[in-house]
């Protein structure tokens, strides 16, 4: 809480000097304004940077951006798990949101200029923040960094076309609605796995280790398919609602800046390694500790988690039924980035 209402304070302190110098909060005028140079003329170029970081640092809290990340592990780990879910599926993606709303259009020239730095910051938290993942032992952890990493995907595809907006149309187009689809994706996957540890937590007793477990898919059959699927859309699997965003969101990167594509394959590799060794380790082999005697899904959770798994088969094969809403908005936008 502390680390996130500092973010904003600097936030909210940019908003303040630019209702000083516009008398307005509207963020169409704002982007307008912005655009033209009125409020660089009325803040000057160093007050300009000024706001623009102050807003920066607010947003990259928020999404979080490397290295503003290390607030997240431990708010997921310790919240409930419908909090949990909540801050994954909801309250992360208001970065991203603000990226694309509020500091793109307000400060484009501004972003332009920092968005070489803030590419290697975004790859920072793909690599870091699926090697970290790799690293725990604790399952509530584990996804919490996998979320670290999934955001960053978005953060990278938004730098790579903020450095070159109108070097390639084509794998810009691209990679913004990868963006927008891997944020409502990510949303589904996260909080579906964030609900699954919740299971297991609740009927181990409060354990939730990676070594707690085994042999979960003999005593729990319809837990471990539901699970399954959560885990491989995470996991980016085609067919399924996590390929068809990061797809997109490489092939636009791999279009603008090829060597940071390459780079965030780094964290795809790591990301099927831990995802792959906790479905090995909890669901498969002989049963032990919290696998012996589990209950499986009672009908109230089976209610709760297959509408989201559907969702995930629905979208992994019609991805146009939200592409269809995004295209129409990207093919407006970026006609009018600078």
């Amino acid at each position: 809480m502390i680390y996130t209402i500092g973010g904003s304070a600097f936030m909210l302190a940019g908003f303040a000097a630019l209702y000083s110098v516009a008398g307005t909060l509207d963020f169409t005028l704002l982007a307008q304004l912005g655009a033209e140079g009125a409020l660089a003329a009325e803040l000057g170029s160093t007050g300009m940077l000024i706001v623009f970081v102050g807003v920066l640092l607010g947003l990259a809290v928020k999404v979080p951006l490397f290295p503003f990340h290390t607030w997240l592990p431990a708010a997921y780990a310790e919240a409930p798990t419908g909090a949990s879910m909540f801050l994954t599926g909801v309250m992360s993606k208001m970065g991203v949101y603000g990226f694309l709303r509020i500091l793109w259009p307000i400060f484009p020239a501004q972003l332009q200029a920092a968005a070489p730095v803030l590419l290697w910051l975004a790859l920072g938290g793909v690599i870091l923040g699926a090697f970290a993942a790799m690293a725990q032992t604790d399952l509530k952890r584990m996804v919490a960094y996998s979320s670290v990493n999934h955001v960053s995907y978005c953060l990278l595809a938004l730098f790579a076309v903020a450095a070159a907006p109108t070097a390639n149309p084509a794998a810009a187009n691209a990679a913004l609605g990868g963006t927008l689809l891997q944020v409502f994706n990510h949303g589904l996957s996260a909080s579906a796995l964030f609900f699954c540890i919740g299971v297991l937590e609740a009927r181990a007793g409060g354990r939730r280790g990676l070594d707690d477990f085994g042999g979960v898919r003999t005593a729990a059959p319809i837990f471990a398919g539901l699970c399954g699927i959560a885990m491989f859309s995470s996991l980016g699997l085609p067919g399924l609602n996590g390929f068809i965003g990061e797809f997109l969101i490489f092939r636009g990167v791999f279009g603008l800046t090829p060597w940071a594509a390459a780079l965030g394959c780094l964290g795809l590799f790591a990301t099927a390694y831990f995802l792959l060794t906790f479905w090995q380790r909890v669901f498969h082999g002989p049963a032990a500790g919290g696998g012996i005697g589990f209950r499986d899904l009672t009908a109230l959770e089976i209610v709760t988690l297959v509408p989201g798994i559907a969702l995930m088969f629905v979208l992994g094969v019609w991805p146009q039924l939200l592409m269809s809403f995004i295209n129409p908005w990207v093919n407006a936008w970026l006609p009018a980035l600078p």
